[in-house]
């Protein structure tokens, strides 16, 4: 993951990812562009889905044993 998506918050991560979705819907690029969208979309999900764990752990540990499972 590049440095700019590093710093990006999660919120921005999820707007980028609506962008490139739209962009992605309309099916206008050539291959070789759509492919560098889905790549950075990928990236960017990573992000999401590491910032979200992360939270979830955090959560877990302030409420240890609350058995939301």
């Amino acid at each position: 993951m590049s440095k700019k998506k590093a710093q990006l918050t999660f919120e921005q991560a999820m707007a980028r990812l609506d962008e490139i979705a739209a962009i992605l819907d309309k099916g206008a690029l050539p291959m070789d562009d759509s492919l560098a969208l889905f790549s950075e979309g990928a990236e960017l999900i990573a992000f999401c889905n590491k910032s979200l764990e992360g939270a979830q752990l955090t959560i877990e540990q302030l409420f240890p044993g609350d058995g939301a499972e």
